[in-house]
């Protein structure tokens, strides 16, 4: 009697700790997460008094559940092991296989990424002994999802496709179309978007079938990131607008915040930026209550990339920095790239090499491990603008024409490439080849049909700023004014602030050079606040050089040097070779007004060798102009002489390689003065028949207004050869004589 009490007693704990378990799971689906934890905790200790191993399992099961749903990651994760523990004890693989896949899923949401795919390889293992197929295939799955953040896209692929055999095998339309969805995503990584776009049209009607609204707005999601790569900006935007609708019917947090980042995407691409920034931010707030990791370094990722195209470096690079971090624990190798490339970007722009420079290679390694072929060619095309800016030739040009041949499907950064190449032309003085690259690079701003319009005028922008660039070079004032007010108009109207920095420093140049001081005084001005504004550094202290030379032009010779010399030690941080050539031109030029002839000679050959190491021809030639003047100061005739006719050599070099002849009679035009000086020295050591040479020379390369000023400039210093007078011994006045006569030959020679 004593016994069938207790097997009945026995029998009504067990049906009420079941009750119990029964209500906490229905309180969990219902929502009510508080009641469901407190009920599952009664139901644990009642079936922890005898001993049920498998049922302590369910309730630690459910438990993990609510956790989760409450945003208690750690927690859940805890009760997750507990109830694998049980399960195991229990001797029941296949509880065991459903829980350690949760568990997988768990892990990588914290963004444990190594300890995701250890627990979804043992579900894997587990569902096959226990003969689940359907198990199988979400372990697969979920295996192909940690493959892919690692940028290992066979392995992915390997298990996507074993995913959607079993997933077939099993019936399970959604496990097939969730495979199918990750295959897409896998195709959209490797830039394969032909192939994507057939599987996610699969996945996306195989949810519809299903009646998987939350897979449906997954599709969706994809299916817009993919038609933001493509350039497709209207298209993408109605997918995620479509998928937001659906997200907020079936209250999908995650599929809002989804779109929301999507949606911040599209804005920043089409210049949108306070857009951009209010999407991004709203995605950001929801995957933090959710304490998605991925999601919250995306977002860090897409503000870092805001915060670039306005030109606010420091910030940018602090946001990337966040996003790295983030994306380093995640085991996410692909994004990890992709924000290495923006970090690598925005510390290029704010003059600090050598970590773009590690950056770059870094990411260009992983690029070329994870198969990233835009992203390796984006980290290339970085390579080769700072090898350029530090005058690195022969190593700027393979990686910038490698750059250029490999972009061709990203057409803003092709862009990018050729107004690169371009400008190592201009430095070159491979004037015709600069133009060309400078023709294709329009080509490539404006002929794609899938680039938003306004995408296409940000790159068009550059452009017209190399091509003011290239007009300074060859004289060509009036077109360079032109060319720099329609770059800083474009990029005004598209924000792109690289460009209205390069047009506003290019436009005052013009004025310069053209002897419009006073303009060129307020030009300089604007362009060094438009610089510190956007932290652009180089451009900065570039501004400041322009300044600097309009001193020299006013006499201000103190004042001159002191401004060349502040900047001197900001500029050699940057190691921008061009840069630094000018400072030292500027500063020797003024120690030379100032008397002080052997620093500036000194300064005059540092920067002839700093124009050579960057085969700058007409750096170098500006540079012996400035020694042969100290020289012809000393005087050192000889010498001075010698570095004016290698000075006139190097500009022959580059002026007779230009193919059209009013181009090249105009860039001679405006090395009037140049040849006066040098002339000027030749008649100084009293042979005539070299100075009519040179005079001759010029006149067959010149223009009719280069003529002009040449002959202008001859008579001139004719006429300030001192008139005989008492002060003068006859050996003077004899020599005078002679330079006259030389000068004056020189006159006839020029035709004038």
């Amino acid at each position: 009697m004593a016994q069938e009490t207790t097997s009945t007693q026995t029998t009504q704990q067990q049906e009420t700790a079941l009750a119990r378990l029964r209500a906490g799971q229905q309180a969990l689906a219902e929502g009510r997460t508080e009641q469901a934890i407190e009920t599952l905790r009664d139901a644990e200790a009642r079936f922890r008094q005898m001993g049920a191993d498998e049922r302590m399992g369910d309730c630690r099961a459910a438990l993990a559940e609510a956790y989760r749903q409450q945003g208690a990651i750690d927690q859940a994760a805890s009760s997750f092991e507990e109830a694998i523990a049980r399960y195991r004890a229990a001797n029941t693989p296949l509880r065991e296989a459903q829980v350690t896949l949760a568990l997988g899923h768990i892990e990588r949401q914290r963004g444990r990424i190594d300890r995701a795919w250890e627990r979804y390889y043992l579900a894997l293992r587990l569902f096959e002994k226990s003969g689940d197929v359907r198990g199988q295939a979400n372990a697969a799955l979920a295996l192909g999802h940690t493959e892919r953040l690692r940028g290992r896209y066979d392995r992915a692929a390997d298990y996507y496709g074993k995913a959607r055999e079993l997933a077939v095998k099993a019936h399970d339309i959604v496990s097939e179309a969730d495979a199918a969805r990750g295959q897409g995503d896998m195709f959209t990584s490797l830039a394969r978007l032909r192939e994507a776009t057939q599987v996610y049209a699969q996945a996306l009607d195989l949810y519809r079938q299903a009646r998987d609204r939350f897979g449906e707005i997954d599709t969706l999601v994809s299916q817009g990131r993919l038609l933001t790569e493509e350039g497709q900006l209207d298209a993408a935007s109605a997918l995620f607008g479509q998928a937001n609708t659906l997200a907020a019917t079936v209250e999908y947090d995650l599929g809002e915040a989804d779109t929301s980042l999507g949606l911040a995407e599209v804005a920043l691409q089409a210049g949108r930026l306070d857009q951009a920034l209010a999407s991004a931010t709203q995605a950001g707030n929801v995957y933090s209550t959710a304490s998605n990791a991925l999601g919250s370094a995306e977002v860090n990722r897409l503000l870092g990339e805001i915060n670039l195209r306005r030109s606010q470096l420091a910030q940018s690079i602090a946001l990337f920095d966040r996003a790295l971090r983030a994306f380093r624990t995640l085991r996410a190798q692909a994004p990890y790239a992709r924000a290495m490339l923006g970090s690598a970007e925005a510390n290029r722009r704010r003059a600090t090499p050598r970590k773009a420079e590690d950056l770059f290679t870094e990411a260009r390694t992983l690029a070329q491990e994870i198969e990233q072929g835009q992203m390796e060619s984006l980290a290339i095309l970085g390579l080769g603008q700072i090898a350029r800016t530090r005058g690195q030739t022969a190593l700027a040009e393979p990686l910038l024409d490698e750059a250029i041949r490999r972009l061709g499907a990203n057409r803003r950064a092709q862009t990018e490439a050729l107004v690169a190449r371009a400008r190592l032309a201009i430095t070159l003085g491979a004037f015709d080849q600069a133009r060309e690259y400078l023709d294709r690079a329009e080509k490539s701003a404006t002929s794609e049909p899938n680039v938003a319009v306004m995408e296409a005028r940000a790159g068009l922008a550059l452009v017209e700023s190399a091509q003011a660039t290239l007009a300074l070079a060859l004289g060509q004032l009036a077109e360079a004014r032109t060319h720099a007010t329609t770059a800083a108009r474009l990029a005004e109207e598209e924000g792109d602030e690289v460009a209205r920095v390069e047009a506003a420093l290019t436009l005052a140049e013009s004025e310069l050079e053209a002897e419009n001081l006073t303009e060129a005084v307020a030009a300089f001005n604007q362009a060094k606040s438009l610089a510190q504004a956007r932290e652009a550094i180089t451009a900065e202290l570039q501004a400041t050089l322009g300044l600097g030379r309009i001193l020299l032009r006013r006499g201000l010779w103190d004042e001159s040097a002191a401004s060349h010399q502040e900047a001197l030690p900001r500029l050699r941080a940057t190691e921008d070779v061009a840069a630094l050539g000018l400072a030292e031109l500027g500063l020797g030029e003024a120690q030379r007004n100032l008397g002080d002839l052997a620093a500036a000679r000194r300064a005059f050959v540092e920067a002839q060798q700093l124009f050579s190491a960057s085969d700058d021809a007409l750096g170098q030639a500006d540079a012996l102009q400035g020694e042969a003047r100290a020289l012809m100061d000393a005087p050192e005739l000889e010498a001075a002489v010698g570095r004016y006719l290698q000075s006139l050599a190097l500009i022959e070099r580059v002026g007779d390689a230009i193919a059209d002849s009013m181009t090249r009679a105009t860039f001679f035009d405006a090395q009037a003065l140049r040849y006066a000086e040098a002339i000027s020295a030749v008649a100084s050591e009293q042979n005539a028949e070299r100075a009519s040479a040179l005079a001759h020379g010029y006149s067959g390369r010149a223009g009719k207004a280069g003529r002009a000023a040449l002959s202008q400039r001859l008579r001139e210093n004719e006429r300030a050869l001192k008139a005989p007078d008492d002060t003068l011994t006859q050996e003077a006045i004899t020599r005078n004589k002679a330079i006259a006569q030389a000068l004056a030959g020189a006159r006839k020679a020029v035709g004038k």
